[in-house]
C-alpha cells in the first residue's frame, strides 16, 4: 500500500498517483504511527455516524412518545368530561327523587306509645294514617290493652294512608306445669292449684294407694290455662272393685226405676 503524504490515505501498490488529490505517490511504506493514525480516524468517523444515526432514532423516538402523550391527554380529558355529566346528571337523579318523597310523604308520625289501642287507631287515623294490631304476651296487668311500640318512630314521614304497626300488649295467661310425680295425691292437687293449673285424675292398680305414678304433661313446661293435665293415681285392688260394684249396683237401681217409670206411663195411657 503506497501513503499519500498530503491527503493521508492509503491507496493500492498498482496506483503511481493518488486517488484523491493527484499527486505522485511515493514507494515508502507505512509506518506503525500512521497505520494507528489512519485507524484512528477510521474508528472516528464510524463513531460519528453511528452516533448521528443514533441521535436521529432518538428524535423520532421523543417525537412518537409526545404525540402518544397528546393523545392520552385528548383521552383523558375525554374520561373527565364523561364523569362530570355522569355525576351532575346522577345529582339531578337524586334531587329528583328526594323532591318526590318529600312530596308523598309528608305526613309527620304522631307518638301513640302508651294509648290504648282504640285510641292510638283514631289518632293515626286523624293524621290520615292506618294501623294494624300485632298482639304480644306480658305479664304485667297494668299494660294490657296498650301500645308497647310502634313501626314507624314518632316524628318520621309517611305516606297517606300508610298501615302503621302497633304492638299491643295481651296478658300472658300460661301457666308452668310442676313435677308431682311421685307425690301423694293431696299434694299434687294442692301443688297443681297453686299454679293454676287444671288436672284430673285416672287410676291403675297397684300396692301403694293415693300415689301420683305419671302425669301427661312432663314438668317445666308451659301450657294454657285451659289445658288439662292427666294424673295416674295407684289404688289398691280392693278399692277398685268396691268402686265397680257400687257402680253396678247404681246402674241397676236406675234401671229398675226407669222401667218402672215406663210401665206407669203405658197404664196410664191405657186408663
Amino acid at each position: 500500500m503506497k501513503y499519500c503524504k498530503y491527503c493521508k490515505v492509503l491507496n493500492d501498490e498498482e496506483l503511481v498517483y493518488c486517488k484523491i488529490c493527484g499527486r505522485k505517490l511515493e514507494e515508502n511504506k507505512i509506518t506503525k504511527k500512521e497505520s494507528k493514525t489512519q485507524r484512528k480516524t477510521k474508528h472516528n468517523t464510524k463513531h460519528n455516524t453511528k452516533h448521528k444515526t443514533k441521535t436521529k432514532t432518538k428524535n423520532k423516538t421523543i417525537v412518537k412518545d409526545n404525540r402518544e402523550k397528546g393523545k392520552m391527554n385528548f383521552f383523558q380529558k375525554f374520561i373527565m368530561l364523561f364523569l362530570f355529566l355522569l355525576c351532575t346528571s346522577l345529582i339531578g337523579v337524586i334531587g329528583f327523587l328526594a323532591y318526590h318523597i318529600y312530596q308523598t310523604e309528608n305526613i309527620d308520625v304522631p307518638n301513640v306509645v302508651g294509648y290504648t289501642y282504640s285510641d292510638a287507631s283514631s289518632t293515626l287515623k286523624d293524621n290520615k294514617l292506618n294501623s294494624t294490631k300485632v298482639e304480644e304476651k306480658v305479664t304485667d296487668a297494668s299494660k294490657v290493652g296498650i301500645v308497647l311500640k310502634q313501626s314507624k318512630k314518632a316524628g318520621s314521614k309517611a305516606k297517606e294512608n300508610q298501615i302503621i304497626k302497633l304492638t299491643v300488649g295481651v296478658l300472658d295467661d300460661s301457666v308452668t306445669v310442676p313435677n308431682v310425680k311421685g307425690l301423694k295425691l293431696t299434694e299434687a292437687i294442692a301443688l297443681l292449684n297453686k299454679n293454676k293449673v287444671k288436672y284430673k285424675i285416672t287410676y291403675k292398680t297397684s300396692d301403694e294407694d293415693g300415689i301420683v305414678l305419671n302425669q301427661s304433661i312432663s314438668q317445666g313446661k308451659k301450657i294454657s290455662i285451659d289445658n288439662v293435665i292427666t294424673l295416674t293415681v295407684s289404688k289398691k285392688n280392693e278399692e277398685i272393685v268396691k268402686e265397680t260394684d257400687t257402680k253396678k249396683e247404681e246402674n241397676l237401681e236406675k234401671e229398675n226405676t226407669d222401667k218402672a217409670n215406663n210401665n206407669d206411663q203405658k197404664e196410664n195411657k191405657q186408663e
